[in-house]
């Protein structure tokens, strides 16, 4: 599906991909994220989300709520280590009416001191669940072990004193600083009209300098670290830095953490510890790549007489991975798998056109899937065992326990 992009007279970017359909998607794509915080503001950046509907010069907090709900439209926002995400999934008819609630909640947010200290509450008390949920406390203690010292390996939420800390002042001036058009795509998917919009074409229809980032932190020395949490299960996760967003060899880890870990449950990982020993109910493959670096990581939760036998079959299947290279009837299987689930997952409308803001965003281009699909079939199998080895070598991994 092809795409049309545009510049502003501001220097903010619009990208446009027509949708035959009755529902269109709007929304910014923002090139900031957790890692931009300074080193005593951690959680400014998603509670800055949170603000943007809690009034603006023009709108209460109630009147940005009723704007898009009494068309029956969605407005939703998320925020990452690298980048923010506001948008509204609307009928088609009501895009001027998305459009500018859009614009003025991105660019006039007041942060009103009430409408914030409530929602500093809301945010402590999300912060303070995560010690109820070992399953999902266990990636944020990762990341924060992995990139020590660093902002990528602080919690997206923060702490519930960097929280409390935060004024309004504060969240102004981080949107003053993040929020500029220079660092913001305006991106739709479906139909809309721009005839009234004074925009210039982009020529080559790319983007030529996508969104810069600092540098990655230094690396960790592998090592176990073991936590106690009073759970009846034991939560492992096992890995380490992998490549980044910019990087080629992201579409053979990619393949390859699919192989060993992924949703389908034909998964090495899968059929080894479930299937075959009974050993875990849950066991997965993650590659997160960033703009500068990446994280690979197994995680599996399993009954404590379980553990260690679960974790010797896990390095099991990555030295598998290292030594054997796939039989062309394998490789063939794992590639065909990977592009079903990639069309599959564009089949939705919503993960598909977050997908065109997050590529506009890192790459400053959109590929279609058969662009992606070459990339997947040029992948080779002796390919695979050099990245496996570079990036799945299990005496490398740091290991966390939760026990």
């Amino acid at each position: 599906m092809s795409y049309q992009l545009y510049t502003l007279p501001s220097g903010l970017h619009v990208v446009h991909r027509p949708h035959a359909g009755e529902v269109t998607y709007a929304g910014f794509a923002i090139g900031v994220g957790t890692r931009h915080e300074s080193a005593h503001h951690h959680g400014l950046a998603h509670l800055t989300e949170h603000m943007l509907f809690k009034g603006t010069r023009l709108r209460s907090s109630l009147q940005i709520i009723r704007r898009m709900e009494e068309v029956g439209a969605e407005l939703n926002a998320f925020t990452e280590k690298e980048s923010t995400f506001v948008y509204c999934i609307f009928p088609k008819a009501h895009f001027n009416r998305a459009a500018n609630l859009l614009f003025d909640i991105v660019q006039h947010s007041r942060f009103p001191e009430e409408e914030l200290a409530k929602e500093k509450t809301v945010i402590i008390d999300e912060i303070n669940s995560y010690r109820d949920n070992p399953s999902e406390l266990i990636f944020d203690e990762f990341e924060n072990i992995l990139f020590r010292n660093h902002p990528l390996g602080h919690n997206i939420l923060g702490t519930e004193g960097s929280v409390s800390r935060t004024t309004g002042q504060m969240g102004r001036n981080f949107l003053r600083r993040h929020y500029r058009p220079d660092n913001m795509i305006f991106f739709i998917t479906g139909e809309a009209d721009l005839s009234d919009w004074p925009l210039t074409p982009v020529e080559g229809n790319r983007l030529r300098h996508p969104m810069s980032t600092p540098h990655a932190a230094d690396a960790v020395l592998p090592r176990t670290i073991r936590r106690h949490k009073d759970t009846y299960q034991h939560h492992i996760l096992m890995g380490g830095r992998a490549y980044s967003l910019h990087d080629e060899r992201r579409i053979p880890l990619t393949l390859l953490s699919n192989i060993l870990g992924g949703p389908g449950m034909n998964s090495r990982l899968n059929l080894s510890l479930r299937e075959e020993h009974g050993y875990a109910y849950n066991v997965e493959s993650n590659y997160t790549p960033y703009s500068d670096t990446g994280i690979c990581s197994i995680y599996l939760g399993c009954s404590p007489r379980h553990a260690d036998a679960a974790m010797e079959l896990v390095r099991k299947e990555l030295r598998r991975l290292i030594d054997e290279p796939l039989t062309p009837v394998e490789l063939e299987s794992a590639k065909r798998q990977l592009k079903g689930q990639l069309i599959v997952s564009a089949d939705s409308r919503e993960t598909s056109f977050i997908a065109l803001g997050k590529s506009m965003l890192h790459y400053g281009k959109y590929d279609p899937l058969p662009v992606l699909f070459r990339q997947i079939e040029a992948i080779t199998a002796d390919q695979l065992c050099d990245v496996a080895a570079e990036v799945l070598e299990p005496d490398a991994m740091l290991t966390l326990i939760y026990c």
